[in-house]
């Protein structure tokens, strides 16, 4: 067993980063080939502390949780480029929110999935996965 010291910890570390496919959103013609190229959309890991910020703006004025824009505010808290960085800003929350269901819902089973947020019957599809292979 090897104990890690406090300045191992402090290395930065990369936060895992995972392609989805969102060609529902439009595709893009390649001007050299003329092909047309699906399109993709990076979603991250969140830090410990953007999971924290995630969670406070998920918490109303009386304390209680309110999930509405749950989506949208996941989305834009991990829909990333491929260094990572966020393209996504809050105030885009409400054009996140206008976009098909089915395409939202895939870049957030992506996030869920690698925040370990996953809802209980991903859970046991990913458990009933892992058994099979």
């Amino acid at each position: 067993m090897t104990l890690l010291t406090r300045e191992a910890i402090q290395r930065k570390r990369t936060l895992e980063i995972v392609e989805v496919d969102v060609s529902e959103l439009g595709e893009i013609i390649n001007h050299e080939t003329g092909e047309r190229e699906r399109t993709t959309v990076f979603v991250r890991e969140m830090s410990v502390r953007e999971k924290g910020l995630l969670e406070t703006a998920l918490v109303d004025k009386k304390g209680k949780t309110n999930t509405k824009g749950f989506r949208a505010l996941l989305v834009i808290a991990t829909a990333c480029d491929a260094d990572g960085n966020l393209i996504f800003r809050p105030e885009d929350a409400d054009y996140i929110g206008q976009q098909p269901l089915k395409v939202i819902e895939r870049i957030c089973t992506a996030a869920r999935r690698l925040n370990d947020m996953l809802l209980d019957h991903e859970q046991e599809e990913d458990e009933e996965e892992l058994v099979k292979n």
